[in-house]
């Protein structure tokens, strides 16, 4: 149930805010280094490959680690997206991205990203909150072994790289989805969102719990 809530709650959550690119005045956080940052295309197998690939299993390895283990992160995973949608209404952001020249597999997908990903709701990240998420849960699992965490942060070092690389991002955005994380980490260390999940997954699945 924690899974299907976080995803829903991106996909609404995100797709929602979209809308308000012509509402918004924008702010560029971009520093002098963000501008060396070469464009890099091929990176965006990165930005979506391995990005999602993780995401999955990161889920999937959560869950499967046990209820009250699920409940936790995935509640502190909720709350992070709930503090970044916020932040997007109060602090919009925007980055300027490079005029895509020349045809090819990996430009079209970059193109398309481009296309159906306005350059808004930058600061934080979610793709590299999500990513976090998938390290600080690995750090704590049992059941994956001693090699998955190391793993986990190998693939979530190239997503923070692929997010500038491919100049969707900016510095900071990286700093902000690692931040916001953890603060909801301790936002929800004594009262996470364990009574929700439970009462909606006896509602729809008639769930057992631990």
């Amino acid at each position: 149930m924690p899974v299907i809530v976080g995803v829903a709650f991106n996909t609404v959550g995100y797709m929602t805010l979209q809308h308000f690119k012509y509402v918004f005045h924008f702010r560029d956080f971009s520093i002098e280094l963000d501008n060396k940052i070469p464009f890099v295309p091929w990176m965006i197998i990165i930005y979506i490959m391995v990005a999602y690939t993780q995401w999955v299993i990161g889920f999937i390895t959560c869950a499967r680690e046990g209820q009250k283990f699920c409940y936790r992160f995935l509640s502190a995973e909720i709350v992070a997206k709930a503090l970044c949608f916020l932040t997007y209404l109060i602090i919009p952001t925007t980055i300027v991205r490079p005029e895509i020249q020349g045809h090819g597999f990996i430009l079209g997908m970059v193109r398309r990203v481009y296309s159906t990903d306005a350059p808004m709701n930058l600061f934080p990240s979610i793709h590299c909150l999500e990513s976090w998420f998938c390290f600080r849960a690995a750090l704590s699992q049992k059941k994956t072994g001693r090699v998955y965490p190391w793993i986990t942060f190998i693939a979530s070092l190239m997503v923070f790289s692929s997010v500038v690389l491919v100049k969707q991002h900016v510095l900071v955005d990286i700093i902000g989805g690692i931040l916001i994380f953890e603060v909801a980490m301790l936002l929800t260390r004594k009262h996470d969102l364990s009574g929700f999940y439970i009462w909606l997954d006896r509602k729809i699945f008639r769930g057992k719990h631990e």
